[in-house]
């Protein structure tokens, strides 16, 4: 066998795979002939046919390579922005440069000739039959990356056309798409490589595409099929709505169909069996369905075969046709696009099935994974605090792996009281939780035994909540005065982390139990929240009779006495209010200025205090790996300069919130509750506001163990055990102890492992909240009225403010906080935000996210300020551009996008 080009003769005149020496190579013939290669040796129908490979083209590389054309599109490319640089123009020159001066040569011809007569059995090329024509490139149809539609394919092909085709397919390799592709995936756009297929074409009576798990659900039960008659371009295309059948195969050996839906399909595109080319025609019965149920079933085989036999069981995507009753398999790629589940979550297929709730996506809005050390800090300060988060693995309540962090659902049901926490602490909590939970049957999910890690926790909880009775007591009777031991003793801890440092040999493990111990003790004293809870629930009691009072009490709660991201936004506002920041121009002079020490006495020290507070919190905050505000302090005075210090949100709140007091007071007093009333709301407004409180001590702790792992870091790179510093955070803190002790531990090593499986699915941008452990994402619906069914340009999600009115204003789209300013009065649209999207909230006229409940930071931040706020509309980034003119609705749960001559007045009196 020569390298110039492979065959694949079809399942039936090959009788045993090809060995590993004489089986080519991903880079000789590319990813789809690999596949055709492949699957024909393991005896799958597939059509016969050959490849030529990227060895075959590289004369035609090198004559492209000496134009013109590839000089000019070379230097672009070398740009500072080579995906701006290279225009559609440039690559549609080099094309022309390929259908101009590329033709076959002598030796070329021979070898296509000698590839026919091995695949097709004709000792003459003009006499070829018909065939398709497509390309294969090194890169194509891999599990990380995929060119769909990109390249081209020509079908019925003749012995006349067969070079023309073959150099349409090469020319397309130059296509700005692909281009494109390659450049926002990271691949070298300047080294081209192509193979290209030559196969039978079967002239198909129905055909079309198969995925062995459900594109829309992630089901990896779930095998969907789409069909239409005649060639499968119709499907790939897009011209038509194919049919569509799912298939159920949880059982393995007792596959059903679940779902049939029958599409009108206007036309097809068919084979010209007689001149070769296709055409397209209208269907004769565009209702039929296309294919039989015995037929529906056959493909479902096939596809899961293909999965099992051709991929080791990972998702697969193939596309297959039928002709006088006979399937052909005629291509194989893996799925692309999926949420792929870590191994140790997996269940087998037919076994009991666990479902598992994202806590990091659900909790705090960001979906890209903790590092290492991150998980390992934060898991153990959870699991020490709730004892509901103490057990792991299988049979535990949490699976905490690889940079995330599940709760286990499916063994919290088998806890004593679970059903309960599900139903209170999950559902009503979160509208899009609720829904999602509503759309299954829990019982598919309740395992037949009670787990190992699911015992005992229900005492435990008891027992956490008897040792906050005292405090909840004191909270109902002292309201603020309540929490001062709290504040002594956390005030304490910050003193601590801020000021102390640690040896830098002290082993990591000791400086986190020193540092966690003490916040241990602090905790429990902030139960006295309960009773502001209690109190929140009194004063909705007491006045559930008079109308027009709910505005009032949700206005009451907010910008309560305790809440660190509060009073952060109320430093900053202080800050920003400065002539020190007013009067400074850029970031380097401010910086320039700090070290020289010439800003007042006054400044430098709410400053100095600012920094102390809260100089450790930032993006991602919770991972030990982020760095923190006090260590780009730059970006720190370009978002105070984006203050309006004259009207914004921490203003307007306080506003809102005594007149609120004001009116509810003089309500209390006409019904007689005056002394409850004042007790009550001095005890809501004193205590409630410490429910973030605990989560900002475990960051100044987490701060606090970055500053002693960046010291430890600094020695491990001195001694090249780590290439730099920030490689630590991909070590547990029992590998950095151990490290500590043992100068021959290998520490890439271990980095690197442990880094694998987060690389893995580090394509996974948006990860679901509620995941089974088949890889089913379980997303609920919100019911649409007829009214906003009707509405042009209505983004539908749920309240997170409400009371907090509606609100106009042009929207500023962010995926980061810093990405560019928020003007005063914008509506914030964000994917998710967290405490270092705080500063913007000051600004901000709306706030809008697709993901996020209303227990989640940017949730409570809203209500604090009085924002009207919206979550859960999906794509709500894509949906809406900067400039787009908003109407948000904080209490319905809606978004308008209007028309631009509309005017800009607030709608309600609910926001300002």
């Amino acid at each position: 066998m020569n390298d110039k080009y492979y065959i694949f003769p079809g399942s039936k005149q090959q009788e045993a795979p090809p060995s590993p020496s004489t089986s080519p190579t991903l880079n000789e013939v590319g990813g789809k002939a690999l596949s055709l290669i492949r699957t024909s040796a393991l005896q799958f129908p597939v059509p016969p046919g050959f490849v030529l490979t990227v060895s075959f083209f590289q004369p035609w590389l090198e004559q492209i390579k000496q134009s013109k054309a590839w000089e000019s599109f070379l230097s672009r490319v070398a740009s500072a922005d080579p995906e701006g640089s290279v225009t559609r123009e440039d690559c549609d020159a080099i094309k022309k440069q390929c259908k101009k001066i590329l033709r076959l040569n002598a030796e070329q011809r021979r070898y296509i000739q000698d590839a026919i007569k091995a695949a097709f059995g004709h000792d003459n090329a003009d006499h070829l039959g018909i065939v398709a024509v497509r390309s294969s490139s090194p890169e194509e149809d891999l599990a990380g990356s995929s060119f769909a539609g990109g390249y081209d394919t020509s079908l019925g092909v003749t012995s006349a056309g067969l070079q023309d085709a073959i150099i349409d397919s090469f020319a397309s390799l130059f296509d700005h798409r692909i281009y494109l592709y390659k450049i926002q995936h990271g691949m070298a756009a300047d080294t081209p490589r192509i193979a290209i297929i030559v196969q039978k074409q079967i002239a198909s009576d129905v055909s079309g595409v198969g995925f062995s798990l459900n594109p829309n659900n992630n089901c990896f039960d779930e095998i969907v099929i789409s069909s239409n008659f005649g060639l499968g371009e119709s499907v790939v295309s897009g011209i038509i709505t194919p049919d569509t059948y799912v298939v159920d195969r949880f059982d393995p050996s007792n596959m059903r169909m679940i779902s049939k839906k029958v599409a009108e399909k206007t036309s097809a595109i068919w084979l010209d069996e007689a001149s070769g080319g296709t055409r397209q025609d209208t269907n004769k019965s565009p209702t039929a369905q296309a294919l039989t149920d015995d037929e529906i079933m056959e493909v479902a085989q096939m596809v899961a075969d293909v999965e099992e036999k051709y991929f080791d069981g990972s998702p697969a995507d193939i596309e297959w046709a039928f002709h006088n009753n006979t399937l052909y398999l005629l291509q194989a790629r893996p799925v692309t696009a999926h949420v792929p589940l870590f191994p140790e979550m997996i269940t087998e297929r037919g076994k009991e099935k666990r479902l598992y709730l994202d806590l990091m996506v659900m909790t705090q809005g960001f979906s890209d994974p903790l590092s290492t050390l991150g998980l390992d800090i934060w898991k153990n300060s959870l699991a020490r605090m709730k004892p509901t988060m103490s057990t792991e693995g299988f049979d535990g309540l949490m699976f905490n792996i690889h940079g995330r962090e599940y709760m286990n659902i499916s063994n919290m049901l088998m806890m004593t009281g679970g059903t309960v926490m599900v139903n209170t602490a999950l559902r009503t909590n979160d509208k899009s939780l609720d829904r999602a939970f509503a759309s299954i049957d829990l019982k598919d999910y309740t395992p037949s035994y009670v787990p190992e890690g699911c015992k005992g926790i229900f005492g435990k909880s008891i027992k956490q909540l008897l040792l906050t009775v005292p405090n909840i007591l004191r909270g109902m009777y002292y309201g603020k005065d309540s929490m001062q031991q709290y504040v002594k003793d956390t005030n304490a801890l910050l003193e601590h982390c801020h000021s102390h440092r640690y040896p830098d040999d002290k082993a990591f493990v000791e400086v986190y139990d020193e540092l966690t111990k003490t916040y241990e003790a602090v905790v429990p004293q902030v139960g006295g929240l309960i009773s502001g809870l209690i109190s929140k629930a009194l004063l909705h009691r007491m006045f559930r009779n008079c109308e027009g009072t709910e505005d009032n009490l949700i206005n009451l709660s907010m910008d309560l006495n305790g809440n660190p991201t509060s009073e952060m936004g109320h430093l900053m506002v202080r800050l920003a209010s400065c002539p020190e920041i007013q009067e400074t121009r850029t970031s380097d002079e401010f910086l320039k200025k700090l070290k020289e020490g010439s800003f007042s006495q006054e400044f430098t020290s709410i400053y100095s205090d600012y920094l102390k507070r809260f100089g450790c919190r930032g993006a991602r905050e919770i991972d030990v790996a982020t760095p923190r505000m006090s260590e780009k302090q730059d970006e720190l005075f370009d978002t105070l300069k984006q203050i309006d210090v004259k009207n914004n949100q921490i203003i307007n709140v306080r506003e809102r919130r005594d007149k609120a007091y004001q009116e509810l007071l003089s309500l209390a007093r006409e019904i007689g509750k005056e002394k409850s009333f004042v007790h009550h709301a001095s005890v809501m407004q004193g205590v409630l506001g410490y429910r973030e409180h605990p989560k900002y001590m475990l960051v100044v702790v987490t701060d606090a163990c970055r500053r002693h792992a960046l010291q430890v870091a600094k020695g491990f790179v001195a001694k090249r055990r780590l290439e730099n510093e920030d490689q630590i955070f991909s070590l547990t803190m029992d590998q950095i102890s151990n490290a500590q002790k043992d100068e021959a531990i290998d520490l890439l090593s271990l980095v690197r492992a442990n880094l694998k499986p987060v690389e893995d699915v580090r394509h996974v941008k948006n990860w679901p909240v509620l995941i089974d452990s088949r890889g089913k994402i379980i997303r609920g619906k919100r019911e649409i009225t007829e009214d906003e069914k009707n509405k042009e340009g209505l983004l539908i999600g749920d309240p997170i403010s409400p009371g907090a009115g509606v609100v106009r204003g042009r929207a500023k789209v962010l995926m980061d906080p810093y990405e560019k300013p928020l003007e005063a009065g914008e509506i914030l649209v964000a994917r998710f935000t967290e405490p270092s999207w705080t500063p913007l909230f000051i600004n901000a006229g709306g706030v809008i996210m697709e993901i996020g409940g209303p227990m989640q930071h940017g949730a409570i931040i809203a209500r604090e300020y009085g924002i009207p706020c919206v979550s859960g509309i999906d794509n709500a980034t894509k949906l809406v551009k900067d400039g787009d003119l908003l109407e948000l609705d904080g209490s319905a749960g809606t978004v308008q996008i209007i028309r631009d001559d509309c005017d800009m007045n607030v709608v309600s009196s609910g926001s300002k």
